[in-house]
């Protein structure tokens, strides 16, 4: 796979029988499904986020109805709840102002010349993301991911953050 990952939404409350669901959708998630080319799955326990064929991708706009190829039942969407759907695709990559989730992950953070740790995580707002950085030490701080506040270098996957903020 080529390019990022683009956050479309969460595994919701289950539809029917037949392994249908509701798709909590992200900020810019029902832009991401409607233009990913292909689709992954990202829960708990794993390690990378798997490939996953959409059967089904329908409903209204604000709530999404999706089906997961080999997902067959009310169960087996119980089970997979809250786990976040991916998209790629070269039409998500072009000329966007976003970053995919993929590409901060891991991105070093630094501040007045002083390395604060790693992204772990990107929470995703209304507002404006917001990314986890986890130090060395374990200490944890959550900085809001907005253009006044931080720059990102993309070839050096570092994210420089407005010294004294923190």
């Amino acid at each position: 796979m080529t390019g990022g990952l683009w956050a479309c939404g969460t595994v919701g409350r289950a539809h029917g029988l037949k392994g249908e669901f509701y798709l909590d959708l992200l900020p810019h998630g029902l832009a991401y499904l409607t233009g990913g080319e292909h689709f992954f799955m990202e829960s708990g326990g794993a390690d990378e986020p798997q490939a996953v064929a959409l059967s089904r991708a329908g409903g209204a706009e604000g709530r999404p109805l999706v089906r997961l190829d080999g997902v067959d039942s009310r169960e087996a969407v119980i089970a997979l709840h809250g786990a976040v759907i991916l998209a790629s695709g070269a039409g998500l990559d072009e000329g966007v102002d976003h970053y995919p989730v993929s590409e901060l992950l891991g991105a070093r953070v630094v501040s007045g010349g002083v390395q604060l740790g790693v992204v772990t995580e990107v929470l995703m707002n209304p507002v404006h993301d917001i990314i986890q950085v986890d130090a060395p030490d374990g200490a944890r701080s959550l900085i809001p991911f907005v253009a006044e506040l931080v720059e990102v270098d993309r070839e050096e996957r570092v994210i420089v953050v407005r010294e004294g903020l923190l």
